[in-house]
């Protein structure tokens, strides 16, 4: 049986014949007996050893075919924090509000921060739309381009990409 281990782990064949016995010995004495008297004792035994070698999952696998470290540590990049982040959001809103015309700037802040005595409720499109009068489809478009452009300015000036984070 350690030349079969041999020939199918290789230089891990000693590793899996131990392995192989540790399976063995856990099982109970009457799955044991039952297996060795069946007259199939190789087969189990092998397909055991098999199962180890080319199994997702195993016991085997866990301890000497997984890699350990995928990456180089010494080209670990630091993550920004979450604090380094919303600095860094609000740093790409505040440059890309700047230029805007002042209904765009406008609409904005009503959708940024809302108006309490007018009962525009923050990140609302639809209130912005019943009190202005404005369409839904406009306020929406001016909304989505300076996200847009705020996401870019973003990538551009600290390098990440932020998908899923929203500009408020």
């Amino acid at each position: 049986m350690h030349e079969f281990c041999q020939k199918i782990a290789g230089e891990l064949g000693g590793d899996l014949y131990q392995e192989l016995f540790l399976i063995l010995c856990e099982k109970s004495d009457e799955w044991v007996e039952e297996k060795f008297n069946s007259g199939y004792w190789n087969g189990f035994v092998i397909r055991i050893a098999l199962n180890q070698v080319y199994g997702k999952r195993t016991s085997f696998e866990k301890s000497y075919l997984r890699p350990i470290a995928l990456y180089e540590v010494n080209e670990f990049i630091e993550q920004p924090t979450h604090q380094e982040i919303n600095e860094y959001l609000h740093q790409s809103i505040e440059a890309v509000t700047n230029d805007l015309e002042w209904y765009e700037f406008k609409i904005w802040q009503l959708y940024r921060d809302g108006d309490k005595d007018k009962g525009i409720k923050p990140r609302s499109a639809r209130s912005i739309s019943k009190v202005t009068g404005i369409s839904r489809q406009e306020i929406l478009k001016v909304i989505n381009d300076i996200k847009e452009k705020a996401n870019e300015y973003f990538i551009s000036h600290f390098g990440h990409s932020i998908d899923g984070i929203d500009f408020c």
